[in-house]
């Protein structure tokens, strides 16, 4: 039978273990396993996303009723009756599917009260943010709120990824520590070459950064967000033309590229402020970030992302098709040949809840307008010409272009890319 000085160093060690699993600054660990944050803000669904975002989080994951009932108490004791959370919705010919916004795919787990989720058969209004009510309002049931009719005002549990507590590291996260170049004590240039900034890391028992996640990225971004810092170089280096391997010896398993970026580097670089990455000289004098592990327990907990394959939602043309969801592409239709069509068209486009959608358009000859709207009935922006490139970030994670294309049957067309920003 085991001594009580055994039970005793048990208990201690099992107690020192959780100890070490921590916060980022400002969320509280719950039932040892959630980092959560309730916005004291209301707002509509794409508003709350954004807070979120802002501090390297996202709308909260709930994937089994244990989850459920631990955001549900920790609601409560936030004071909020209703709430975002990380699952959204989407409807397509009176069928609605619901996904987690950390990309693993359809949810497996729901609670949601009678009646819902509503399946919508106007194919602009396709989009649904997902709320839950905490004990004050009824308790924990799910319910739907339309992208863009009726949308409803309500608190936001966040959620970010647990890490291990380390007193000495200010950027915290998911088992790393992040320290940007421009605080290293005792480097007297905060920009410089890719070796070099290798060099400032290894001295500190760290790499330049490797990033494995949309997740991660926005955090890395969220470091960035009151600092006038435009370009980061990454711990990356080319073995070919545009194929890259981190320096950390981590896999590539995720990529946030500029999709106008057309030069040829032999490293990459990251824009803290939309986050997207561009190759660049390995010589390019940038300012830098390192990032190292922290403690030894932490070699297979690191957040990689879903390792699932790309959700698409599109038909093969895009064109008065199914939703295309982010990553993804939209062509004009026809695009490519000559003369091109005489057809009107409506796309759909959407990235999942806790993210907005971009439309990055590579190429574009057109002669009718392209109207994008958010809301139905409301132009958000137009394009009609040529460009060599153009641009579209919605308020929220749901789009709608469309286009008649009577006037193209000379020009070339356009094409967009869709991407999670």
């Amino acid at each position: 039978m085991p001594s009580l000085l055994t039970f005793l160093l048990i208990g201690s060690c099992i107690a020192s273990s959780l100890a070490e699993v921590t916060c980022p600054d400002g969320f509280t660990l719950v039932d040892g396993r959630k980092c959560l944050f309730a916005t004291s803000s209301i707002g509509w669904h794409e508003y709350i996303a954004k807070e979120c975002k802002s501090m390297g989080a996202r709308l909260v994951s709930i994937k089994s009723e244990e989850d459920n009932d631990v955001v549900g108490v920790f609601a409560f004791n936030s004071g909020c009756y209703s709430y975002w959370i990380g699952v959204y919705c989407f409807s397509d010919n009176g069928n609605t599917t619901c996904y987690n916004d950390d990309y693993s795919g359809p949810i497996t787990f729901s609670y949601w009260a009678p009646i819902y989720p509503k399946n919508s058969t106007d194919r602009r209004d396709f989009g649904q943010g997902v709320y839950a009510d905490s004990y004050w309002n009824g308790g924990e049931y799910w319910r739907t709120s339309s992208s863009y009719k009726n949308q409803l005002l309500k608190q936001g549990i966040c959620e970010a990824p647990t890490t291990i507590a380390d007193p000495s590291c200010k950027y915290n996260y998911n088992g790393y520590c992040y320290i940007p170049s421009h605080e290293i004590p005792g480097v007297t240039t905060n920009s410089t070459t890719y070796p070099k900034a290798q060099a400032i890391c290894r001295s500190l028992n760290a790499n330049m950064v490797s990033i494995h996640s949309k997740l991660e990225n926005d955090y890395i971004q969220s470091i960035y967000q009151d600092i006038r810092v435009y370009q980061i170089t990454l711990g990356a280096q080319a073995f070919q033309p545009h194929v890259f391997n981190w320096v950390d010896g981590s896999s590539f398993d995720y990529s946030h590229r500029d999709p106008f970026d057309n030069f040829t580097g032999n490293c990459l670089e990251m824009n803290p402020w939309d986050g997207l990455w561009t190759e660049i000289n390995c010589q390019v004098f940038n300012y830098f970030l390192c990032q190292r592990k922290i403690g030894d327990k932490l070699e297979n907990l690191r957040l990689e992302g879903p390792k699932t394959s790309h959700i698409d939602l599109s038909d093969s043309s895009g064109c008065n098709g199914t939703i295309v969801l982010a990553p993804g592409t939209v062509t004009s239709f026809g695009y490519g040949t000559s003369p091109l069509p005489d057809t009107y068209c409506l796309w759909r486009v959407a990235t999942l809840g806790s993210d907005r959608v971009a439309v990055y358009f590579t190429e574009m000859e057109i002669g009718d307008t392209l109207y994008i709207e958010v809301y139905h009935g409301k132009w958000d922006i137009t394009f009609n010409g040529t460009y060599s490139y153009g641009t579209y970030i919605a308020p929220g994670n749901t789009a709608i272009l469309s286009h008649d294309s009577d006037k193209d049957t000379k020009l070339k067309g356009f094409k967009g890319v869709i991407m999670a920003y």
